[in-house]
C-alpha cells in the first residue's frame, strides 16, 4: 500500500489521489460536474480553491456540534439526527487539516487530526445508512463523497454515490458513480452506470461524456492488472518502499492493497 494511515506514520499523508485517483475526477472537473453530480468541482466544495481553511473560532463550533451530538448518541446509539451533525461537523472539522498546493489549491495532504476526524464522519455516516428508514439526508451525502475520496475508500464513494442517484438520477450523477465504479474495480458495474449516465445526458453532451467514461474505464482495467501483478510481487515474497509503490489503485481504502 502506499500510505499506512492507521499506523505510525499518520503525521502528515500524502494524499495518494493527487497521482493517481485525480485521473478519474480531472476529466469531470474540468466540464464544471463535480463530485455527487452538482455544479463545481471537488477543490471548490471543499473549500480549498482559494486556499481557505476554517477559522479557530468556527472549528470551535463545530467540535461542540460534535460533542453534543455524542452526549445523545451515548444516551441514545439509533439517533440519526446526531449521527447527521457528527458526519457533517467531523468533515467540517477535517477541511482545516487538508493541506494544499499554494499554486493550484489542490491537495496534497492530511494531517492526522484530519484524517482522524473524516474516519468519524465515515463511522457517523455508515451507522447512519444502516439505521435510517427514510429518504437519505442529501446534503450529508454530498459531504460524504468527499470524505471518502480524502480517505482513499472507493467502495465507500460507490455506496455513497449510489444513495445520489437513487434519489436523484442525473447523468453526472451516474457519470461520477462509474468513475468510483472503475477506480474500485467493478468494471461492469461502472459499465452500467456510464450507459445510464449516456441514456440520461442531453444528445449534445453524450460524446463528452462516452469519450470521458471510455478514458476512466482504460485506467480502471489497467489498475487492477496493476493490482493483480502486485498481489503476484507479494506471494513471492516482493516488497516495496510504502509511497513509492505505483502499483495502489487510486482508491484502494487504508490498511489494504486490494481495491
Amino acid at each position: 500500500m502506499l500510505f499506512d494511515l492507521r499506523g505510525k506514520r499518520r503525521h502528515l499523508v500524502q494524499v495518494s489521489f493527487a497521482m493517481l485517483a485525480l485521473l478519474f475526477l480531472v476529466g469531470f472537473l474540468g466540464f464544471g460536474i463535480g463530485v455527487g453530480g452538482g455544479a463545481g468541482g471537488i477543490f471548490d466544495a471543499l473549500g480549498l480553491s482559494g486556499g481557505s481553511n476554517s477559522s479557530g473560532s468556527a472549528t470551535g463550533v463545530y467540535q461542540d456540534h460534535i460533542d453534543k451530538a455524542n452526549q445523545k448518541l451515548a444516551k441514545n446509539p439509533k439517533d440519526t439526527q446526531a449521527l447527521l451533525t457528527v458526519a457533517n461537523n467531523e468533515f467540517l472539522l477535517a477541511k482545516s487539516g487538508i493541506q494544499t498546493d499554494p499554486n493550484t489549491g489542490q491537495p496534497t495532504g492530511v494531517t492526522n487530526d484530519a484524517h482522524t476526524s473524516l474516519g468519524n464522519a465515515a463511522d457517523a455516516w455508515g451507522k447512519y445508512l444502516k439505521l435510517n428508514k427514510g429518504k437519505d439526508d442529501l446534503t450529508t451525502a454530498y459531504n460524504m463523497v468527499l470524505v471518502y475520496i480524502l480517505l482513499n475508500d472507493a467502495n465507500g464513494a460507490v455506496k455513497t454515490q449510489q444513495v445520489i442517484v437513487d434519489a436523484k438520477p442525473t447523468a453526472a450523477g451516474y457519470a461520477q458513480l462509474a468513475q468510483f465504479q472503475y477506480a474500485a474495480g467493478d468494471i461492469s458495474g461502472g459499465d452500467a452506470s456510464r450507459d445510464k449516465a449516456l441514456k440520461t445526458a442531453p444528445k449534445s453532451q453524450q460524446k463528452t461524456y462516452e469519450s470521458q467514461l471510455s478514458q476512466m474505464r482504460k485506467q480502471g482495467v489497467q489498475f487492477q492488472k496493476q493490482v493483480k501483478q502486485a498481489k503476484k510481487q507479494q506471494s513471492k515474497g516482493t516488497s516495496t518502499t510504502p509511497g513509492t509503490n505505483p502499483l495502489q489503485t487510486p482508491f484502494g481504502g487504508a490498511g489494504s492493497t486490494s481495491p
